[in-house]
């Protein structure tokens, strides 16, 4: 215990003589300077140099607490010493190499030093510059290095390694990096005068950790020099992705270059603007990249190039819109950024560096107010013209152009159902432009058909109840005008293909149609469930019953003529109709590829009308003036029977009815499409007469006139094709009876079983005549002419009428009571 008290007290002793022998060199040292503190401790000590006044004091307690306390004055400042006060006015620049030789040698080959002819006084002359004169800290107690000292000349922190470092290592990183030639890519860049170290600073000094690729990005310190364009960087997209951790993002060496940076005004620069697109498409064209980093734009650079921009920088106009130019140069945003030059409200101003007046029209349109007014869907030039692929308009095929803006650009707008209810826009007009004969004619291209363009205006668009736009009530007949010099005031505003609300025109286009679609789904609805109750039927008596019968004729070749050119001219006014109505199907555009084209069509299907028109007037004269027509016609009167037997015909193939019931020589079936023809070949003459010559139509028809002759010959259509497809294809095609074909509508011709089956009533008049005929009360002469026809084509066939006659009244128990009303049996043989 007590040897540890007497190395206890042995070593505080130590402690204590140690610390006094301390304090007094210490002293010692300190009064060495107490002669130079005498005058430079004094606050208002200053002299004169180069015109400013300079303060000469020099606080003690900060010389005691930088790193050089342990050093006297006279040490640095030699000339200062002298037998008698004061020292000479003018000292020597202070020569911090003497002590610090190795970093003497190293700060000549520093970019500041290599840089001085270029920056002059702006880079540090000598070390007090970063280090200060008296305050001087040790570097390593100094935690922000790049804040304390270049942070006096530079704003941001740009230090990526020890200032003093070793610069002559040119040769040392070729011994690795000896693929390319980088001396000669060096010797011809902006960067001539520099070394390795000068750029790759923080790679030059983390040599042990050196690896393909540093951490961080810092493969280069640009932002050292570059300063204000490094600020505008770091705030661009590109410099934030890599602010992120995004070191794919595009930095300085990724657009300018590493080793070989030309000036941008040459064309081996990669910022020259011939080069632009190749450059930044280097990573916007890649597919992987583009799909790592998940851009919305595929290959801007390719479509750029493309482009009438693009094309235009290639025949040499340096002058025209290249990337740079439309997103900026270092300050690169995306469009949702503050201070884009591409975001919607800042678009314009873009656009208008080289398209002022077409900028200011734009500026004047409804487009422009809805952007103002902050609806981000109100388009800018980019929504109508792309951003990328843009196409020049005034070009020989101009017209095409316009219609592809059209199509790909108003169209997608104005057909899209969300933006019609959220904005309470005509959500229809789109549509019905598509469905009047300028949307159609176009779609089938006519060049010569009115697009948006032509109505609406290019860029100052604007709404109707404004004065100065075009489709108002003012100015539409000028409008019109421009393509029909005969227009008229109805025609111009009837021709519209959006009728205002709450108008009179309104009501009746919205009646009408309401009233034939409802027409075509019950008249269709009810012609399918009716042919199906006898598809079904027949299907089963098919399999029960056939048998061979004679055939007489049921149709005069006349007749068959006629029916022939219906057929044909029909066909051909249906398929070439909805051509016009559907150029996008597969079947029109077969059409079109065989030569089809919008002018062919509009002859073809105008000549078709024509001989129609003329088939009409021919069987309106052939039914008054011909015996065969007026029989026709007699027999073709619907009456208040045909309903009866309409039903009952319906019940019995319901097996709720076991009679079937007996038809005449027409049907009601057969009555009602004859008919339907009749009515339907009226209105679409009548409506295709309008359509087809539009401007006869002077200021005696209503506004809506024009309009509703279109709603009434499109909807005629579908129903006059449907109720062909459903109704007669079934009786002459469809029904098992009749399938594959009827053969009367080729020859004329009906088998006896098949006139029995289906005009029985016919039949036992027939019967009934030809009885008459053999009991004198009726000449061979008095015969109707379908008694004549059908008596003539048993005779043709070799069978006596009179033995034919017999055989049918000994088999058929109705036809012999239908005979003995007519108080006819007593003359049969």
């Amino acid at each position: 215990m007590r040897k540890k008290r007497i190395i206890y007290l042995y070593k505080r002793t130590s402690f204590v003589l140690v610390c006094l022998l301390l304090l007094v060199i210490n002293n010692l040292s300190a009064q060495s300077d107490e002669d130079c503190l005498m005058c430079h401790e004094d606050p208002e000590l200053t002299t004169l140099k180069h015109g400013k006044t300079i303060s000469l004091y020099t606080n003690a307690k900060v010389l005691n607490s930088s790193v050089h306390k342990n050093v006297t004055c006279a040490s640095c400042h030699k000339d200062a010493v002298v037998d008698e006060f004061p020292h000479p006015e003018t000292l020597k620049q202070i020569d911090c190499g003497s002590c610090h030789s190795a970093f003497s040698e190293q700060i000549k080959y520093d970019v500041h030093h290599k840089l001085k002819d270029i920056v002059g006084n702006k880079g540090p002359t000598t070390c007090k510059t970063c280090h200060g004169t008296h305050k001087i800290q040790h570097p390593a107690k100094v935690e922000n290095k790049a804040e304390v000292y270049c942070g006096k000349c530079h704003e941001e922190n740009v230090l990526s390694a020890p200032y003093h470092t070793q610069t002559v290592v040119n040769e040392s990183c070729l011994e690795c990096h000896d693929k390319k030639d980088y001396i000669s890519e060096l010797a011809g860049s902006v960067h001539n005068i520099l070394s390795c170290s000068n750029c790759h600073g923080y790679v030059v000094n983390n040599l042990s950790h050196h690896e393909e690729k540093p951490e961080s990005g810092r493969l280069a310190d640009c932002y050292k020099c570059h300063h204000s364009i490094a600020n505008e960087h770091k705030e661009s997209i590109h410099g934030l992705a890599v602010s992120e951790g995004i070191l794919e993002a595009a930095q300085c060496w990724d657009c300018h270059g590493s080793h070989n940076i030309y000036p941008a005004s040459t064309d081996s620069s990669k910022v020259y603007p011939a080069n632009l697109a190749s450059t930044c498409g280097a990573c916007h064209d890649d597919p992987v990249f583009v799909q790592e980093h998940s851009f919305a734009v595929k290959q801007p650079g390719k479509m750029y190039s493309l482009s009438v921009h693009g094309k235009l920088v290639e025949h040499g106009r340096m002058d025209a819109a290249t990337c740079v130019i439309c997103h900026g140069i270092h300050n690169i945003k995306n469009r949702i950024q503050p201070g884009s030059k591409i975001s919607s409200v800042n678009l314009p101003e873009t656009c208008s560096e080289c398209h002022k007046e077409i900028t200011e029209e734009y500026k004047q349109s409804i487009h422009w107010i809805g952007v103002k007014k902050g609806l981000r869907e109100s388009p800018v030039c980019n929504d109508c013209h792309s951003e990328h692929s843009i196409h020049a308009i005034n070009t020989i095929d101009k017209r095409e152009e316009i219609k592809k803006i059209q199509e790909e650009t108003c169209l997608e707008c104005h057909q899209n159902i969300l933006l019609s209810e959220r904005y309470s826009l005509a959500g229809k007009s789109a549509g019905s432009y598509q469905d009047s004969y300028h949307g159609l004619a176009v779609k089938r291209g006519d060049k010569d058909a009115a697009m948006c363009v032509d109505c609406h205006g290019v860029h100052k668009i604007l709404p109707k109840y404004h004065e100065e736009s075009t489709i108002n009530k003012k100015n539409v007949l000028v409008t019109c005008k421009k393509c029909h010099s005969n227009a008229t005031d109805v025609f111009s505003n009837s021709y519209s293909h959006v009728t205002e609300e709450d108008t009179t025109a309104q009501f009746v286009e919205d009646l009408v149609g309401t009233i034939y679609f409802w027409l075509i789904i019950v008249v269709i609805g009810g012609m399918i469930l009716h042919n199906l109750i006898i598809f079904i039927y027949d299907i089963r008596e098919k399999q029960k019953k056939i048998k061979n019968e004679i055939k007489i004729p049921r149709f005069t070749t006349n007749e068959l003529l006629q029916h022939i050119i219906l057929i044909v001219s029909f066909t051909i006014l249906a398929i070439t109709g909805f051509q016009l109505k559907f150029p996008d199907s597969w079947w029109s555009e077969g059409l079109t590829y065989l030569g089809m084209d919008e002018i062919t069509r509009q002859y073809v299907h105008r000549g078709a009308a024509v001989v129609m028109i003329a088939l009409s007037i021919y069987h309106v004269f052939y039914l008054l003036f011909t015996t065969r027509g007026r029989a026709v016609v007699v027999s073709l009167l619907p009456n208040l029977s045909d309903i009866k037997l309409a039903i009952n015909n319906v019940l019995f193939y319901l097996h709720l009815r076991k009679k079937h019931p007996e038809f005449d020589n027409y049907n009601y079936t057969e009555k009602a499409e004859y008919w339907a023809l009749i009515w339907g070949t009226i209105i679409m003459g009548f409506t295709g007469f309008i359509l087809w010559f539009p401007t006869i139509v002077g200021d005696w028809a209503p506004v809506w006139f024009i309009k509703v002759c279109e709603i009434l010959h499109f909807y005629e259509a579908i129903l006059a094709t449907l109720a062909i497809i459903v109704w007669h294809w079934f009786f002459v095609i469809f029904r098992p009876k009749e399938y594959p074909l009827s053969f009367t509508c080729v020859n004329g011709k009906m088998t006896i079983a098949h006139y029995k089956d289906e005009h029985k009533l016919r039949y036992k008049k027939i019967i009934a005549e030809w009885l008459e005929v053999k009991s004198g009360k009726r000449s061979q002469k008095q015969l109707s002419h379908l008694s004549k026809l059908f008596i003539s084509a048993i005779e043709k066939s070799g069978v006596n009428p009179d033995e034919f006659f017999q055989t049918e009244l000994d088999n058929d128990d109705q036809l012999k009571a239908f005979i003995e009303e007519k108080n006819l049996l007593k003359y049969v043989y």
